[in-house]
């Protein structure tokens, strides 16, 4: 039998490769592409969910262009910081498709992270509307973090306008941000939303309504990072409502219980407006929400990147398989 190898990428050996926002972004654009072409395999999320609030999700992917396979073991627990753990905890594993051996696993929460804001900041740059002044950003855990980092260079004269109940929180977000974007601390959120041309909420999954719908002005962008939180009409009310995956997201709110009665306004996937398939924001003012689960595509063609620079670099722990 042939040897064969698997790179161990910590979370800080991740960090260390220091893949460029811009980088992030030109893959995400790219990669949306390709789900559009139908040049993929992505299987909706499956998962498990063994404490009330949380779950665990498989997400496996294959990627024929760049003859990339694996799959995400997510995972998601909101009361995580009350223990000094992190709420996103997983590994990404890739392998080689030509024969299925693992060829690395690594940490993806900091690769999660990324991902999110990215795909929210390639969706913004095809559906805001012309001019962004001010962007809502609800929540100022990481995913706040990156989504500021994303966003402000897609939209790199705007406003930020920052909410989150802990005040330790936004300090944190200003000390640790690369961003050179004008940041303001807003302190309700529907203050924030009523002024904003793009809106984030990057909370922790919520159970309850946190956010009315209303709030949202004319010719905004709405993008929840996570399904739950709006009121019911966000999916009704809305000019335009899409996802990134149609499939995976009905399949989604179906197995999850979902808080949205009517979901059948969903008009397509985000990957067709990029790739020019299906028109996006065709009036100024309509009011676009885009709920964007998440796509294995993003994090294998992501961590095949961050791959690349590890064994350039000689990065992470080789061990035998």
């Amino acid at each position: 039998m042939a040897p064969s190898s698997v790179r161990w990428l910590s979370r800080n050996d991740v960090a260390e490769t220091n893949l460029s926002f811009a980088s992030a972004l030109d893959i995400v654009d790219a990669t949306l592409r390709q789900h559009s072409d139908s040049a993929f395999e992505n299987p909706p999320k499956i998962g498990i969910h063994p404490k009330q609030g949380s779950f665990i999700h498989a997400m496996p992917g294959w990627l024929p262009s760049q003859s990339r396979a694996g799959i995400k073991w997510i995972a998601s627990y909101p009361g995580n910081h009350g223990r000094g753990l992190p709420n996103i905890t997983g590994l990404l594993v890739l392998n080689d498709p030509d024969t299925g051996v693992p060829v690395c696993v690594m940490d993806a929460s900091l690769l999660t992270a990324v991902r999110t804001a990215a795909v929210s900041a390639i969706t913004s740059k095809y559906l805001s509307p012309h001019h962004v002044a001010r962007i809502a950003v609800i929540g100022a855990g990481i995913q706040g973090l990156y989504h500021i980092e994303m966003l402000s260079l897609i939209h790199p004269a705007a406003e930020f306008q920052i909410v989150d109940i802990n005040e330790n929180a936004i300090s944190r977000l200003l000390v640790n941000l690369r961003s050179k974007a004008t940041i303001v601390h807003v302190k309700e959120a529907e203050v924030a939303i009523r002024a904003a041309d793009v809106v984030v909420t990057a909370t922790s999954r919520l159970e309850d309504v946190a956010f009315q719908y209303g709030w949202a002005k004319e010719g905004s962008l709405v993008l929840p990072v996570h399904a739950r939180g709006w009121s019911e009409d966000v999916t009704t009310a809305s000019d335009k409502l899409l996802t990134d995956d149609v499939e995976q997201f009905k399949n989604y709110m179906f197995a999850d219980g979902s808080p949205y009665r009517d979901i059948s306004r969903v008009l397509g996937s985000c990957s067709d407006v990029v790739a020019g398939r299906l028109a996006g924001r065709v009036r100024n003012m309509d009011r676009i929400v885009v709920f964007n689960l998440g796509l294995a595509l993003h994090d294998i063609a992501l961590g095949a990147a961050i791959l690349t620079i590890a064994e350039g670099r000689g990065l992470g722990s080789v061990v035998s398989y």
